[in-house]
């Protein structure tokens, strides 16, 4: 076995990982043979960041547009799907041709297919791959805070973080490099499966698939018993709670353990490490992706609320997002219910603006 000895780097670019959200920054970097490799910026990167750069020159890699798996010029392949538009919607109407986008592509990009999709094609059938991912969140979200943000802080800010709650999460194999964040705090873990990230959790409740909204009420109804509340926080940064106490109340820890599984004794040891410490409540897919998905996440945006984490450093709610820019996505113009800037596509005046 020998060393391969590394040549004279002929020329540099700063970029970042194109897969999960943490989007980790690297400088890709071309030997004089061609060779390019990923070196990590901040940290580190997991494999998919170290290997990204192998698709630039693949031989698979596609170079140029194919009709009907015939290579074919750029200015024909644009022509031909413009033809089959024009043809579709001239027999079928506007709303025939739907766009979906992806959280992937920058804001510039988002904004500019939102406005094709909507004035040039004048289709109103327009969404993106969100819808499946943290959709039910940002819901959640604005029915809680006014505003849609995934993440509303750095992650850095969990370095300083006492607990940390991973609710239908598990980054140890789906984003490792953000577990560096993690490495201060206490851990609980809320995830039926026994996962990576729940084996390096202090806590690990696993209730019951779908039961994600009677736990989170249920440990609420325990921090409302034992007396947990930032009482004054709730009175002034909060509205409603009379209403969410009175929802808490049937979700006594008995009920919640026949409904999820979680045991009584696991419910107030979570809800005693939660309570009077910096403590962020971050949900995922797995929390999100339900029916009642929208009620779910509110019901943990409760608990934050209650326990008066929002606002505080190194504590709060947030969410942890699949890809690189599904903030975008929203915010610039992908979703079928919302304009570009969250305006709402049900206000006359937004639509007229946009």
């Amino acid at each position: 076995m020998t060393a391969r000895t590394r040549l004279p780097v002929l020329r540099s670019a700063d970029t970042h990982c194109p897969y999960c959200a943490l989007q980790c920054g690297m400088r890709l970097e071309e030997d004089a043979d061609g060779t390019v490799t990923a070196a990590p910026r901040g940290g580190g990167m997991c494999k998919k960041g170290w290997t990204s750069p192998e698709l630039l020159d693949h031989p698979d890699r596609i170079t140029t547009p194919l009709l009907h798996g015939k290579p074919v010029s750029w200015d024909e392949a644009l022509d031909h799907v413009a033809d089959r538009i024009r043809a579709v919607q001239a027999e079928h109407g506007k709303d025939a041709v739907g766009v979906f986008g992806g959280g992937g592509l920058t804001n510039e990009k988002v904004y500019q297919l939102g406005k094709w999709a909507r004035l040039a094609l004048g289709t109103r059938h327009i969404d993106y791959n969100g819808r499946f991912c943290m959709s039910s969140a940002a819901a959640a979200l604005n029915r809680a805070f006014g505003v849609d943000r995934g993440l509303p802080f750095p992650a850095e800010d969990l370095k300083d973080a006492e607990v940390v709650v991973l609710v239908g999460a598990n980054p140890a194999e789906t984003m490792p490099p953000f577990m560096r964040f993690l490495q201060n705090a206490e851990l609980i873990v809320v995830d039926p499966r026994r996962t990576a990230t729940a084996e390096a959790a202090q806590l690990h409740l696993q209730p019951a698939p779908g039961t994600d909204l009677a736990l989170a009420n249920g440990l609420l109804h325990i921090a409302i018993e034992q007396g947990f509340l930032d009482r004054a926080y709730i009175a002034d940064h909060t509205s409603g709670f009379d209403e969410v106490r009175q929802t808490a109340a049937g979700y006594w820890p008995a009920f919640v353990e026949r409904t999820t599984g979680v045991s009584v004794p696991d419910l107030y040891a979570a809800a005693r490490l939660m309570a009077g410490k910096r403590t962020a409540i971050l949900t995922a897919r797995g929390s999100e992706q339900h029916a009642k998905g929208v009620d779910t996440v509110t019901a943990w945006i409760n608990l934050a609320l209650a326990l008066g984490l929002p606002g505080r450093p190194s504590s709060g709610y947030g969410c942890l997002t699949g890809q690189g820019n599904g903030q975008g996505g929203r915010e610039h113009g992908q979703k079928a219910d919302q304009l570009p800037g969250y305006r709402m596509i049900t206000d006359p005046a937004a639509r007229e603006h946009v």
